[in-house]
């Protein structure tokens, strides 16, 4: 009887020589892809680079649009008050951490006494140092404002590395309310801000914070106009927008209205005293906790105090890398919401694509751009600047200026503020540096 003779040609080859023809399989297959994915890389990766781009403006572009949209619901038509009766209003808090004279430092903190809210409300000044010359013009504005409970604070709880933290626990210990308005005290803000604020809470219970747009005024540097023009245009026209979209937290913490029973629910004041964006890690921990964030159309107007161009930079630098670690995506993206460099690659890709003159597509993107950002600074302003030629050229030096200040804010880790240096940690968190 004959035996059967199978044809396979693994059989009897040794384990170690099955797992090689194996490997040399997959070795040849990822081989195989990679030179694919080249290829088609090689002939249609432009292609899909300069679809890419357009996207990237035409999104940007919709956020131009969609500030405009805020500015004229919220800012230029005003929300009237609410139709309530004064009981319905709950008692408010005021915060107003001070350290040194600010500009116009009299009528900022005035504003605070002027506010026209139907219930009551207390002002808490809040100050590290008894030789404060801060207190004196506080002293004198309780004097004249008898009938509006305000006190001052003195001393410093040492919590974390950020001072204005340390500076505020004790205002935020003894607060009698549930609501609390931190306000920063070199901001001015309307005398209907308060009220307006509590309405959005009173409306809506979700609503955990209610934060009003930083804008810049009465510049009278280079350094001062240059962070006018960032503050008028681009940082407020994006925050508006940004907020608009509500997918994310961004706010920042020179006006803002919370519960103090919600702060504590997400750690308290004290477990943010280790950042020092602690108004930008707040909003996160009240976004994650559920709470919504809404804004009214008031400003917080500061008078800017920037002295100098180097100081200018130095600013812009030291806060660009502090958001690089506490908001990594956006910040690395940044670059693509900037006039100058989105305007390069979109004139790039509309000449790749479709043969359009790159040197007209760039100008008429960027005269668009300038005419939005002109038109955005009258209508949030309600007036024209002191100067427009010399708000012109700012406007273009802040522009030309946004990259290279960026690419240096990047490579670094460590920022100076107030005189003293700290490293950046990845988790957004800082140590003191000697």
């Amino acid at each position: 009887m004959g035996t059967a003779t199978h044809n396979n040609s693994g059989a009897g080859l040794p384990d170690s020589a099955s797992h090689g023809n194996n490997a040399y399989a997959a070795t040849a297959q990822a081989s195989l892809l990679s030179n694919a994915v080249g290829l088609f890389l090689q002939y249609n990766g432009p292609r899909f680079a300069a679809y890419a781009v357009l996207a990237a403006a035409v999104f940007q572009w919709s956020m131009i649009l969609a500030s405009h949209y805020v500015l004229q619901r919220r800012y230029v038509t005003k929300r009237p008050f609410a139709d309530r009766l004064p009981s319905e209003y709950p008692p408010v808090s005021i915060i107003r951490p001070l350290k040194g004279i600010d500009r116009h430092m009299r009528r900022t903190l005035e504003s605070s006494f002027a506010q026209q809210y139907p219930a009551s409300f207390e002002i808490i000044f809040a100050v590290e140092d008894p030789d404060d010359p801060a207190i004196a013009v506080v002293n004198e504005l309780i004097d004249q404002h008898p009938k509006v409970p305000a006190r001052v604070l003195i001393g410093r709880d040492n919590v974390g590395i950020n001072p204005k933290v340390n500076n505020m626990i004790k205002a935020f210990a003894q607060a009698q309310n549930d609501l609390l308005w931190i306000c920063d005290s070199n901001v001015y803000t309307d005398c209907g801000t308060l009220r307006r604020s509590v309405d959005l809470m009173l409306d809506d219970r979700r609503v955990g914070v209610v934060h009003h747009v930083v804008f810049s005024e009465s510049p009278d540097t280079m350094g001062a106009m240059l962070d006018n023009a960032f503050l008028a245009t681009n940082h407020c026209r994006m925050y508006l927008a940004i907020n608009a979209l509500g997918v994310a937290s961004c706010l920042m913490g020179k006006s803002n209205l919370y519960y103090k029973s919600a702060l504590d629910r997400v750690g308290g004041l004290a477990s943010f005293g280790q950042y020092l964006a602690e108004d930008n890690m707040i909003g996160q921990a009240l976004w994650r906790s559920g709470w919504k964030h809404a804004m009214t159309g008031d400003l917080a107007r500061q008078p800017t105090d920037i002295d100098s161009f180097p100081e200018y930079c130095r600013r812009r630098i030291r806060w660009v890398r502090v958001r690089k670690y506490n908001v990594t995506a956006a910040t690395l993206y940044e670059p693509f919401t900037e006039s100058i460099v989105l305007g390069l690659v979109t004139a790039w890709a509309l000449h790749y694509l479709y043969a359009l003159d790159a040197a007209t597509s760039f100008a008429t993107f960027f005269l668009c751009w300038f005419a939005m950002d002109m038109l955005f600074f009258y209508r949030i302003n309600s007036r024209s600047p002191p100067s427009w030629l010399w708000f012109v050229l700012s406007w273009l030096c802040r522009e030309a200026l946004a990259l290279p200040l960026w690419a240096v804010a990047i490579v670094g880790n460590t920022v100076v503020w107030r005189g003293q240096k700290f490293k950046l940690h990845i988790n957004g968190t800082v140590e003191t540096l000697k």
